[in-house]
């Protein structure tokens, strides 16, 4: 899994812990600039050598990341995924998303949909898992969740272009979606389904959270004023997540005690 971030300490060991739970064995993470203790954060994943950090000052920078990870792991993994740490990607079905990709490897890449969740009534960010704290999200029909990341076949895969949604692929071979059906949209897939695979968005955590993110600088272009300044209304309880939460609260409690294992 490869993501640029950027003062993101607070939510590292989650989003990280969470996605070892779906399969994921190594991180590539790009420090763009980060003024907290990541370091403490991750400390038992970098010793471990789970995660990967790169020093990666360019602004902006999640362009240039992405195809520094790709040239780096060309040929050292099968699958990477490449979403930002907002994202969760995981399988409704409980399935390993490791398991699933075994079903697609004819794929230059596989794009996943969103399901987006606002701020929940949060005026700021609450303690606890992220998971837990916001499980209202916009219909399954809002425009937003047309949008898709993708777990893409390095050896098959160009570099991302027109932004972090859309990647191309050795002799114009398109991804496909879940059901395996060709992705023929760049950047996002109709009809939006998520029932095998998809990524909880969480964009924006707190109205304060929300309004820091409209403001700033696009990472990927560098302009202001890209970030969308909307949210879908919170119209439907999503709680899918949470059979993920006892093993996560388990496996981030053993990080801290010391019994953390490489692989598990």
């Amino acid at each position: 899994m490869c993501t640029l971030f950027r003062d993101e300490a607070r939510y590292l060991a989650e989003w990280v812990t969470f996605h070892r739970l779906q399969g994921v064995e190594r991180f590539f993470l790009y420090d763009n600039l980060s003024t907290d203790d990541w370091r403490a954060a991750l400390q038992p994943e970098l010793r471990a050598g789970v995660v990967q950090v790169v020093h990666w000052p360019r602004t902006p920078g999640q362009k240039s990341a992405f195809e520094d990870c790709l040239r780096r792991h060309r040929t050292d993994v099968r699958w990477l995924a490449f979403i930002d740490v907002d994202e969760f990607l995981f399988s409704p079905t409980g399935r390993s998303v490791r398991e699933l990709l075994r079903g697609f490897d004819q794929c230059p890449g596989v794009v996943v949909n969103w399901r987006v969740y606002g701020t929940n009534g949060w005026e700021q960010a609450p303690d606890g898992l992220v998971i837990e704290n916001y499980l209202m999200r916009g219909l399954d029909r809002h425009s937003t969740n047309r949008y898709v990341k993708e777990i893409a076949y390095p050896r098959l895969t160009l570099g991302p272009v027109n932004g972090p949604h859309h990647f191309n692929h050795r002799g114009g071979a398109p991804p496909v979606g879940e059901d395996k059906a060709v992705a023929e949209l760049w950047g996002s897939r109709e009809p939006p389904t998520a029932d095998i695979l998809r990524i909880n968005h969480y964009y924006a955590k707190s109205s304060e959270q929300h309004r820091l993110k409209v403001a700033r600088a696009s990472v990927w272009t560098g302009r202001k004023g890209i970030e969308s300044g909307s949210l879908p209304d919170v119209e439907v309880r999503d709680d899918v997540i949470l059979r993920f939460a006892p093993a996560l609260r388990r496996s981030l409690s053993e990080r801290l005690d010391g019994s953390f294992r490489e692989g598990t």
